[in-house]
């Protein structure tokens, strides 16, 4: 039950969160389109830490070696 309860804390916050985000226009120079997004370093963060998931969850999964 907790876990659910966390989960769908967590699912509410982030909702709200992604509405704040997109009550706001860009805010660069006029000349930029109006639905440009710029990448930035949270990108690389990102992809990063799921390489990094990825590489942790093969490593645990991974079936033992058997000498013969």
């Amino acid at each position: 039950m907790k876990k659910i309860l966390a989960l769908s804390t967590f699912v509410v916050l982030m909702i709200f969160s992604s509405v704040n985000a997109f009550a706001f226009g860009p805010g660069f120079d006029p000349d930029v389109e109006p639905y440009a997004v710029p990448l930035d370093g949270g990108m690389s963060l990102l992809a990063l830490a799921g390489i990094a998931y990825g590489v942790r969850t093969y490593m645990k999964n991974k079936p033992a070696k058997v000498k013969a």
